[in-house]
C-alpha cells in the first residue's frame, strides 16, 4: 500500500510539473502588439545560433500566426521597423525582428559580414526558433540578405519583400566605399562616427504626421545605437557589403516565390536607374512594384503606415492597392 501511495504521489507531482511547464510556455508566448520607443531595446531577447553568434531579436504579434521576419538596413537594428511593425502584429502575423550580425545587440565577431553571412545566420535563426517557412521583408542591406536567402534556401521562403533594394552587382560600392574612406577609416581604433556624419547617414523626412510625436525619439535612438557601434563593426558591415556579386547566382532564383519591390524615387542609395534590372531578375510585374514619388531610402521610416499597408495588401491579395 505504501508503495502504491508513493507511486500515485510521484505521478501527481509529475503531472503538476507538466502543467506548470505548459502554463509557463503559454505565458512566454504572449507577445506584444505594440512596443514604445522607450521600451524597444529592453524588449530584445537573445538566441544562440549554430553559426556561432548570439543574435538579439524582438518578437511581436500572434504566436500562432504565420511567421514574418523584418530585416533592417546597414548599421541599423530591429528598431528600424518599430514604427511599422505593429501593423503586421495586429494583422495576425508572428513577427520577428532580428538584429543582424554586428549590429544592435547581436554579436560582432571579426571578419567582413557579407550578405551570404547574414543569410546563413538567418537560416540558423529559423532553426533555433523552429520556423519552417516565413515571409521575409528586408530593407536596404536587409534586402540583400533576403535576396541571398531566397537563392540559398528557397524552400523556407513563403514570400519576399525587397524595400529600397538593388541588384547585387556592387552598384552600392560607388556610395559605400567613399563614405567608409572619408568618415570611418580615419577614426581612431576606439573612435566612433561624428554627430555630423550620423545626421547625414540618417537624413530622413517624415511624411505621415501621426508619427510626429514619436519620430524625433525614434530617429535619435537610431542614430545613437548606430553611432555606438565600434569602428571595426562599421568596417566589417560597410566593406563586407560589397564582397558579393550575385550575377551568376541569379540564374538559380526560384521564380515560384512571390516577390514585392518597394522603392522611393528620391532614394540616393538604391538608385532608380537600377530598378528595371531588379524587377527583371526577380520577374516582378506591375502589380508587385511601387515607386513612391518624393520618398527616400528609408521608406518604413518616412511613411510607416503606408509602407506596412501596401505590404499587407500585397501579402493578402498578390497585388498592391490602387
Amino acid at each position: 500500500m505504501k508503495k502504491i501511495i508513493c507511486l500515485i504521489t510521484a505521478a501527481v507531482l509529475a503531472l503538476t510539473a507538466l502543467t506548470g511547464c505548459a502554463k509557463n510556455d503559454t505565458e512566454r508566448k504572449e507577445l506584444p502588439q505594440t512596443i514604445s520607443q522607450e521600451e524597444w531595446a529592453d524588449k530584445k531577447q537573445f538566441v544562440e545560433l549554430s553559426t556561432g553568434i548570439r543574435m538579439a531579436y524582438v518578437e511581436m504579434g500572434n504566436p500562432e500566426g504565420p511567421a514574418l521576419i523584418l530585416q533592417h538596413g546597414m548599421t541599423d537594428n530591429s528598431r528600424s521597423w518599430s514604427l511599422a511593425a505593429p501593423y503586421f502584429a495586429e494583422a495576425g502575423y508572428h513577427v520577428y525582428l532580428p538584429d543582424l550580425r554586428g549590429m544592435g545587440k547581436s554579436d560582432a565577431p571579426d571578419g567582413y559580414y557579407t550578405p551570404v553571412t547574414y543569410a546563413t545566420d538567418m537560416e540558423a535563426f529559423f532553426d533555433a526558433m523552429h520556423i519552417e517557412k516565413a515571409t521575409l521583408v528586408g530593407h536596404s542591406l536587409g534586402s540583400y540578405t533576403v535576396q541571398c536567402f531566397s537563392v540559398m534556401f528557397p524552400e523556407r521562403c513563403e514570400k519576399i519583400v525587397l524595400v529600397s533594394s538593388l541588384p547585387m552587382k556592387e552598384y552600392q560600392n560607388a556610395v559605400l566605399i567613399p563614405a567608409y574612406q572619408t568618415y570611418v577609416e580615419p577614426l581612431a581604433e576606439d573612435g566612433h562616427p561624428s554627430d555630423a556624419f550620423m545626421d547625414s547617414w540618417y537624413a530622413t523626412t517624415l511624411h505621415e504626421e501621426e508619427y510626429a510625436d514619436v519620430f524625433d525619439t525614434f530617429l535619435a535612438n537610431m542614430k545613437k545605437e548606430a553611432q555606438a557601434l565600434s569602428k571595426k563593426a562599421w568596417k566589417n558591415i560597410m566593406l563586407g557589403m560589397g564582397a558579393v556579386d550575385m550575377t551568376d547566382l541569379y540564374s538559380q532564383i526560384d521564380h515560384s516565390i512571390p516577390v514585392l519591390v518597394l522603392h522611393g524615387d528620391a532614394d540616393t542609395m538604391a538608385l532608380t536607374q537600377y530598378q528595371d534590372e531588379l524587377l527583371e531578375i526577380f520577374a516582378v510585374d506591375e502589380n508587385s512594384y511601387r515607386n513612391y514619388e518624393g520618398i527616400g531610402h528609408n521608406i518604413q521610416f518616412e511613411m510607416p503606415r503606408r509602407c506596412a499597408g501596401d505590404i499587407l495588401t500585397w501579402l493578402d491579395t498578390g497585388s498592391l492597392p490602387k
